[in-house]
């Protein structure tokens, strides 16, 4: 009976499509299995369908609802507004299953600006396309709106996925509160108020996800000013771009009863209850957690930082689920993220890492090294305009010096960066700025490190009036060595107009720190490109300038022994042939060039698929079981008009040699793999006013991890002699 049904209704269908060839619109009714249901197609033979054709085929519904089916792809140019309607209306590709993806190529919703459902509405089995720069939004206006199974969402090239609000943005009347479902597909942001900020809504926000990916943040209430009560329940997705209760706004006010429940999900970066301090929250607010995987999540936050005084509390299904540790292993895929200069360090138990800015320099946190991929851009530091120092932020390096380091009154975060005022070329009169973090969280703010005043900077100098970053200076680097700090960058001989090749090159300097923005003025030059690998790409360019042979970098490495290396890039930056060498310290004395040693071929190369690795740092994995180096690098063979990439590979370190991976990069997509950091939820959780849930004596006796010393610094076992300080000359 089944198959006769299933025949009937195919020769229904090329029925209609054979004495209407030329329509693309058909109401049909009883086709949907039997049930009764009106069906309208949208879309047939020849090319795709219209905005104007899918509004048709709504107003044939609107009195009795029913179902849109589309046969071919439709395309709506610029913003869509769905007829009212009170009857719920279903739009669905023609397959359910299995079939559907093979079908997907022409079940298409393609939206060219934002879309507005004015009625109960369910999407299945089709795709959404976002076109323009951007995310698409779908606005549901308060009405109960499914995104059920068999969503696919596809973003525009450099573009993003599509973005879902329950209520809507503009100024117009609307019907109080949102009930919006997600079960499948891929979004950008999600919330069940309003994206426009301080917009005013009112009744009860209710979202609830059971599937799909996230790559914005998911908000039970939006950026608006809410009066009434809302609830996220999250039951299955992959919540790339974090939870929230309010969206990220200074403006948005939430007054009312505001509740999360987590009863399933992967979560990256963060769970807050306002995720910009700013907000108003007035009320309460409440977090139930009763499963969902947790180990890329850094942080839990409650109301205490918040304006507005609202309560908070946070109720876990089982004891353990706060306190159980993480296991297991993390496997990824090379490139990580996009950036240049990478410095990556670990604090408390967390990666961080910044990267070369342009006008304002970010940092990024994460639990998990691969976690950087979705973690969230922080601004640590925001130049203002028209200083000397406003541009072309290079090669940013937070250090955390301690009391032994530089005294108790100076101890804390530095960021070390150098910096023009961008009126020539992004390289020209570079020099070296200090600033120190103004709450002593290495994500900031920053400011003066003498007197505390935000976004200013010092500009490094040498002791007793010593000339020092006068001239091009970029490439911070500290050492600690024998008790005593050292500071290390990159300078250069010649410039951009030397006469010949070998005129212009870039170098190596140490000098010992007195303070954090002082160097005692005695610099030492400690490495300059002798060997032929290290000078591909000098010479005169097409343009007229005179490029430099390349020697950058100079980053510290410890092996467990005391055995101290720095690891430095050669060759043009703009060449494929920009390559890691290794200089080892062989006397005792760093300040002398005669202590240290050249390998005389670099230890990392380019491969056939990645070009131009370098510019490297260093850290361990979560509990020190392996070490990785994290590098810039570009896909492919081009190194001109792409961007450089970061990458990670795995590194050995003793006594004779170190060694990267296989010394070039392993092939694009090869699966790597550390430990999962074991932090449990609890160690994440902050800024509650309520009390925590006890914790699980289960759990009691855990021993916590300590986080692995940085690569800079000497093994806390060794202690090297020094030789007092004395005269040195450059070396090779």
């Amino acid at each position: 009976m089944q198959n006769v049904m299933k025949k009937a209704q195919g020769s229904a269908r090329y029925f209609w499509s054979a004495i209407c060839p030329v329509c693309c619109l058909v109401l049909a009714t009883g086709l949907a299995a039997g049930t009764g249901k009106n069906v309208v197609y949208v879309g047939g033979r020849g090319g795709e369908a219209t905005g104007g054709e899918l509004l048709e085929a709504y107003n044939k519904l609107a009195a009795t609802g029913g179902e849109i089916v589309l046969r071919a792809p439709v395309r709506i140019t610029g913003g869509f507004d769905a007829p009212d309607h009170d009857a719920p209306i279903t739009i669905r590709g023609r397959y359910d299953g299995a079939n559907a993806a093979a079908a997907r190529g022409g079940e298409k919703l393609i939206l060219g600006g934002a879309y507005h459902i004015n009625g109960p509405t369910t999407f299945a089995n089709l795709s959404i396309v976002s076109e323009g720069k951007g995310s698409v939004y779908i606005y549901c206006n308060g009405h109960a709106v499914v995104f059920d199974r068999g969503i696919v969402c596809e973003p525009p090239r450099n573009g993003s996925f599509p973005s879902i609000a329950g209520v809507n943005h503009a100024n117009g009347p609307e019907k109080p509160g949102a009930n919006v479902t997600i079960n499948s597909g891929q979004w950008h942001t999600v919330v069940a108020g309003t994206f426009n900020d301080a917009r005013p809504s009112s009744g009860t926000l209710k979202l609830v996800i059971n599937g799909g990916q996230y790559y914005g943040a998911v908000c039970a209430a939006g950026t608006g000013r809410h009066n009434g009560d809302a609830e996220l329940t999250l039951n299955g997705g992959v919540f790339q771009g974090g939870v929230a209760g309010i969206g990220d706004s200074a403006d948005a006010v939430f007054r009312g009863n505001l509740r999360i429940i987590v009863n399933g999900g992967r979560f990256y970066n963060r769970i807050d209850a306002a995720r910009n301090a700013k907000s108003e929250l007035a009320g309460s607010y409440s977090l139930v957690i009763n499963g969902g995987e947790f180990g890329s999540l850094t942080d839990i936050t409650g109301t205490r930082e918040v304006r507005g005084g609202a309560r908070s509390s946070i109720e876990a299904g089982r004891a353990a689920l706060l306190d159980e540790p993480v296991t297991g292993t993390v496997t990824f895929a090379n490139p990580i993220v996009k950036g240049a200069d990478p410095w990556v360090f670990m604090h408390d138990g967390y990666y961080y890492c910044t990267m070369t800015g342009g006008t304002r320099l970010s940092a990024y946190k994460a639990a998990n090294l691969p976690d950087l991929h979705y973690a969230s851009p922080v601004t640590i530091w925001q130049p203002p305009r028209g200083r000397e120092y406003s541009r072309n932020l290079w090669s940013p390096k937070i250090y955390h010096l301690n009391a032994d380091d530089v005294g108790e009154k100076l101890a804390g975060w530095y960021l070390y960066v150098s910096a023009n005022d961008g009126k020539d070329n992004p390289s020209a009169d570079q020099r070296m700025y200090v600033l120190r973090s103004l709450t002593g969280d290495p994500l900031g703010p920053y400011g003066s490190p003498t007197n505390g005043r935000l976004n200013v900077p010092v500009k490094m100098t040498g002791a007793k009036g010593k000339t020092f970053n006068s001239e091009w200076t970029v490439g911070p680097k500290v050492l600690q060595y024998g008790g005593k700090l050292y500071f290390i960058w990159v300078g250069r001989i010649g410039d951009r107009y030397s006469e010949k090749k070998g005129d212009h090159w870039q170098c190596l300097y140490m000098d010992e720190l007195v303070n954090p923005w002082t160097v005692s003025g005695n610099p030492v030059m400690i490495c300059r490109p002798t060997l032929e690998w290290e000078k591909h790409g000098a010479g005169r360019a097409r343009d007229g300038r005179m490029l430099p042979e390349v020697v950058e970098g100079g980053t510290p490495v410890y092996s467990d022994d005391g055995t101290l290396y720095l690891l430095y890039a050669a060759s043009g930056y703009w060449t494929k042939h920009y390559a890691i060498g290794l200089l080892k310290l062989v006397g005792d004395d760093p300040l002398n060039p005669a202590s240290w040693q050249k390998a005389v071929q670099p230890i990392f190369k380019a491969s056939e698929t990645v070009s131009g690795p370098g510019n490297a740092c260093y850290v361990s994995s979560p509990e020190g079981r392996s070490r990785w180096t994290v590098y810039h690098a570009y896909v492919g063979s081009k190194t001109t008009g792409v961007p450089r990439q970061l990458f990670a590979e795995p590194y050995l370190v003793n006594d004779k040699t170190m060694i990267i991976g296989a010394g070039q990069p392993l092939p694009l997509g090869s699966p790597l793999r550390m430990e999962a950091n074991p932090m449990p939820l609890r160690k994440k959780i902050g800024g509650f006013t309520e009390p925590l849930p006890a914790p699980d004596p289960a759990f009691a006796a855990s021993a916590e991890t300590p986080t692995p010393a940085p690569s800079w610094r000497q093994p806390a076992n060794v202690r090297k002699p020094y030789v007092g300080s004395r005269k040195h000359g450059s070396s090779e």
